[in-house]
């Protein structure tokens, strides 16, 4: 069971280029980026909540802001991040803390990965 969640969030893409470039389509360069921007300010400090909720054991804070991420990141195409969101709620709800821990681990690793190319992508669109 534990394997499965782990192989699976390899497979996905930090970051979706498709969508990313259709929203470049849809909205225009600077718009984009200014979403970006967002999206990398909102990661941050959701993450640095999450953080804070972990080392809290919070679980229930946990998954309240797991749910949150989980649709953020979707729309953004962070497909990693949501997935491991997605996963890491539903755990939360089930008090496993061994797999919470593994799961959180996994998961700030995607995002820390995950907002370094949007970054990089924010800097691409100026």
């Amino acid at each position: 069971m534990m394997l499965n969640w782990q192989s699976l969030q390899h497979q996905l893409p930090l970051l979706d280029d498709e969508q990313v470039s259709r929203m470049e389509q849809e909205l225009s360069k600077p718009v984009m980026a200014r979403l970006l921007a967002l999206f990398l300010e909102d990661g941050q400090t959701q993450g640095e909540a999450l953080r804070q909720a972990f080392i809290e054991q919070n679980a229930q804070q946990m998954a309240l802001l797991c749910h949150s991420l989980t649709s953020a990141c979707g729309s953004y195409g962070a497909l990693r991040c949501q997935y491991l969101s997605e996963k890491l709620e539903q755990t939360c709800k089930q008090g496993d803390t061994a797999l919470i821990a593994a799961q959180y681990t996994a998961w700030q690793a995607a995002l820390d990965e995950t907002l370094l190319l949007v970054a990089d992508s924010i800097n691409e669109t100026r």
